[in-house]
């Protein structure tokens, strides 16, 4: 934006007025153009990314404190119960919806950078819709992704979440597109989430393929044993539940005891 559009007036001006007073040939005058605009739009850019750094900083912080406070709150109920459990969870949900909320304000610190970066904008997007995941305000988060940045296995596997539910029939293309490049531990979820909605309709020889293709991508215990039972027939013994935190988190499924949610984060 701001940026590209700095660094063309200055090579354009430099270029301009080495032509005219220093008389070097049109060859060399486009040299020192290139040149400028280069060398101009790294100056901003790094500039960009200093300031990009503070304000994350400010968001880790600030983060850490809202974990630091749930934490706290339920250290002391933990210690010294106040009522229910069924109350004490809610007290804590409504903290952690209260620290997102506060993520999600804060989020605001990155606007005066976004005329200077047309990235900028969609990767503070794909931030809030990452928060607004966890609040589960579904609406805004469909209202949000055509905005987002798919570059990460969070924002991806959200992707692949809310095309699911909303039975969306690009959803095997954009796996197949998107998923292709994680290696490791960032392959699991994708692959957890992908296999089992699959396996929810009863596309189990698609599972298997999906599956099969995670082990070229990464290792890991339960897709393998995922694998082994769609292999031999045993459907209802998938289970992602060994995953814990990081599947639950993805609303599709219920953990069978109740559990308290304590991160807030973005990855």
């Amino acid at each position: 934006m701001l940026t590209l559009l700095i660094s063309l007036i200055t090579s354009l001006l430099v270029g301009a007025v080495s032509y005219k007073n220093l008389g070097l040939p049109t060859s060399a005058v486009v040299v020192m153009m290139i040149a400028v605009f280069i060398i101009v739009h790294l100056i901003i850019s790094l500039l960009l990314r200093v300031q990009s750094k503070k304000i994350n900083e400010k968001l880790q912080a600030l983060m850490l404190e809202i974990q630091q406070k749930i934490q706290g709150m339920q250290n002391r109920m933990m210690h010294r119960p106040t009522g229910s459990p069924k109350q004490m969870m809610q007290i804590l949900e409504r903290e952690q919806q209260a620290g997102l909320d506060r993520m999600i304000e804060a989020l605001d610190l990155y606007k005066p950078l976004f005329k200077w970066s047309f990235l900028m904008k969609r990767q503070v997007n794909t931030m809030k819709m990452a928060f607004l995941f966890q609040q589960k305000k579904f609406d805004e988060v469909d209202a949000l992704l055509p905005k987002c940045m798919f570059l990460d296995p969070q924002s991806v596997t959200i992707k692949l979440v809310r095309m699911y539910k909303n039975n969306d029939p690009k959803l095997d293309k954009f796996f197949k597109t998107r998923v292709r490049r994680f290696k490791g531990d960032n392959a699991v979820i994708p692959y957890a989430a992908y296999s089992w909605m699959l396996v929810k309709q009863d596309r189990v020889e698609d599972a298997i393929a999906a599956l099969t293709d995670a082990r070229k991508q990464t290792s890991n215990e339960v897709l393998e044993k995922n694998r082994e039972f769609l292999l031999n027939g045993k459907v209802k013994q998938f289970s992602n539940a060994p995953l814990a935190e990081a599947w639950y988190a993805l609303m599709l499924e219920e953990p069978k005891m109740p559990r308290i949610q304590q991160n807030v984060r973005y990855r």
